[in-house]
């Protein structure tokens, strides 16, 4: 393939990873900033009502989407990064980042989704639900940071590969 191609490559992906890594940050700062302070003076049944709703309904597509998809695009933009080095060394460390960051952002909703998945059994058990709610704000907000940090990396990423005037 040639220099172009691999370029444009690059391109096509990191500007999809930025665009998911970005939605993603976008929900955890609203959830964390928004959100979470007005489920602090509410019922935890209406949380559990809410996220019934809204995360066990259409965030159980969108949020996997959104966080496999970008893993998947940061780590294939990663590849071709590694196998053309000379090419790309300006936006070796940011790409690196941004995939790390994913991941453990992936990692981490291994222990927040359970915890959400959680309330459609436990019923209306008060106890139980602040106990869900405590867990699923734990894990969820790391799970926050590091999104947030794959974004930041990843828009790092682009300006480095793509404010180079032989690439523009």
């Amino acid at each position: 393939m040639n220099r172009n191609k691999i370029v444009l490559w690059l391109k096509v992906l990191m500007t999809g990873a930025c665009i998911f890594t970005g939605l993603l940050a976008g929900a955890n700062v609203d959830r964390y900033v928004v959100q979470l302070p007005s489920w602090h003076s509410v019922s935890i049944l209406n949380w559990a009502t809410y996220s019934r709703h809204a995360d066990l309904g259409n965030g159980l597509f969108l949020y996997p989407l959104e966080a496999i998809g970008s893993f998947l695009l940061l780590f294939t933009a990663l590849v071709i990064i590694l196998f053309h080095k000379s090419l790309f060394k300006q936006v070796a460390l940011p790409a690196h980042l941004a995939v790390i960051f994913a991941a453990i952002g992936l990692i981490f909703t291994f222990f927040a989704a359970p915890v959400m998945l959680s309330i459609r059994t436990i019923g209306n058990n008060e106890i139980l639900l602040q106990n869900a709610f405590d867990k699923f704000q734990f894990w969820g907000l790391l799970r926050a940071i590091a999104q947030l940090l794959s974004f930041l990396a990843c828009v790092w990423a682009f300006t480095r590969n793509f404010f180079n005037a032989r690439d523009i």
